[in-house]
């Protein structure tokens, strides 16, 4: 039976809302998890910057390809560190992005060797096998992971705090403030207390490509660090710049371009409260069984066809646009956008590749070999 399951990059957590309309359209969705679970399982899951309220169901599931295993208290002792002595770690931190593991070794106290030999201090020894430069690298992009989840967690809470605030307020502080200038009191001319707000509203969620790469290095990294106990059959990521680098590179090496088979519109709660909508997920996806099922037949098709050349998506997927129409009609149903915004879920093509292999990544023999073709969703 074919299953529309997907692999969730960069990113490693999955906040509820998102989870919520992903649910909608995808089987199971699977996470990296940079650091395995402990015994305490439960309340790891408590900590983490997003939770998962449907694991226990199978929707959501977390693999750790390459275990820590007795390096894991210390490794989350470095990261309780970080995320209360921020200070302190800025500097050393700022030396250990993967972009600098291909740069010539530094000198002195600052140099990502003297860095890293500093931080596996006391770290259990490894395989003798093993080569130090990858183990080093691969606790690196741990590193990385999981600061990027914290960073996302601060990002998450300035914007529920931002959702306090809409636009018609600010409008509206900004018509006083108006009417202040023009009464000519320069004391209040001067200050201007939602300058601050204006600008931090308007950088959020601003592409940072730099970032952005070095966290998809990461994550292929650890990706590639060990088996699998799955290939699903796309991967999906709601990061545009992560999607660009892939589909460049794409382009870059096989001198095709991406075909684009299917756009579809998914739901997003403009309300904290997701209560409403989750109640909403289990009936739209039984009225949309059936189509569903069919989706998930042709495409897992699709990707072990030989395409002699064709990039059509009429000729690839014929039925993608009657499925399109079908599936907004009944988003359009079930989340009237008058209550939910709207955001696409875009499936692209990407023929006689695989995603591994456009991130530089070699297959592991031991994880189950990916399709002729790739396909890639991009949920932004």
């Amino acid at each position: 039976m074919n299953s529309l399951e997907t692999f969730y990059f960069p990113d490693t957590v999955l906040p509820r809302p998102h989870q919520l309309a992903l649910a909608l359209f995808f089987d199971t969705i699977h996470l990296l998890q940079p650091v395995e679970d402990g015994e305490q399982q439960g309340q790891d899951i408590a900590a983490a910057p997003g939770s998962y309220p449907f694991t226990e169901s199978g929707f959501c599931q977390a693999h750790t390809p390459s275990r820590l295993g007795v390096d894991r208290d210390r490794f989350l002792h470095l990261l309780h560190d970080i995320s209360h002595k921020k200070d302190a770690y800025v500097e050393q931190l700022s030396y250990l992005t993967l972009a600098s593991l291909s740069a010539p070794a530094g000198r002195g106290e600052n140099s990502k060797q003297a860095i890293m030999s500093s931080l596996l201090q006391d770290m259990a020894p490894g395989n003798e096998a093993q080569d130090e430069q990858e183990r080093l690298a691969l606790w690196q992009a741990r590193l990385v992971l999981k600061i990027a989840e914290l960073l996302d967690q601060e990002e998450e809470e300035l914007t529920r705090q931002m959702a306090t605030v809409d636009d018609r307020e600010i409008a509206l502080f900004r018509s006083l403030q108006g009417e202040i200038r023009e009464s000519g009191d320069e004391d209040a001319i001067e200050e201007d207390p939602f300058a601050e707000l204006l600008a931090l509203k308007q950088k959020m969620n601003q592409p940072r490509p730099g970032m952005i790469k070095n966290r998809l290095r990461a994550w292929g990294r650890l990706y590639a660090s060990g088996p699998l106990p799955v290939q699903p059959l796309m991967w999906l990521t709601r990061r545009q710049e992560a999607a660009d680098i892939l589909l460049e590179q794409y382009e870059q090496e096989s001198g095709r371009a991406p075909v684009m088979l299917m756009q579809l519109e998914l739901p997003v709660s403009r309300l904290p409260d997701q209560t409403a909508m989750s109640l909403q997920v289990t009936q739209f996806r039984t009225e949309m069984q059936v189509h569903l099922s069919a989706m998930a037949a042709a495409l897992a098709a699709l990707v072990t066809t030989d395409l002699t050349n064709t990039g059509e998506p009429a000729v690839l997927l014929p039925q993608a646009e009657s499925w399109q129409e079908i599936w907004n009609g009944q988003i359009a149903a079930s989340f009237p956008a008058s209550h939910y915004d709207r955001t696409p879920l875009t499936i692209y093509l990407l023929a006689e590749t695989s995603l591994p292999a456009l991130l530089g990544q070699t297959q592991n023999q031991e994880t189950p070999a990916p399709s002729r073709h790739a396909l890639l969703a991009v949920w932004a």
